[in-house]
């Protein structure tokens, strides 16, 4: 299953700010992290968003989390 990479930025960002995270989930700098590093989570171009399939999502959001 491919998931949206804006739509699980956009989500986990708001979890973030509800939450009130210090170390906070930012949507564009998700999105920039995820546009640098497209060929080790093989994500795949869809118009002006990109695609994660279920497999690497994880370590998607878990690596970007580290940079934080």
């Amino acid at each position: 299953m491919q998931h949206s990479v804006k739509e699980i930025a956009k989500q986990y960002s708001r979890l973030s700010d509800m939450r009130m995270d210090i170390k906070r989930f930012d949507e564009i700098n998700f999105i920039t992290f995820a546009k640098n590093n497209i060929k080790k989570y093989s994500l795949i171009q869809n118009g002006d968003d990109l695609l994660v399939s279920t497999w690497y999502s994880d370590s998607l959001i878990d690596d970007y989390r580290e940079t934080i």
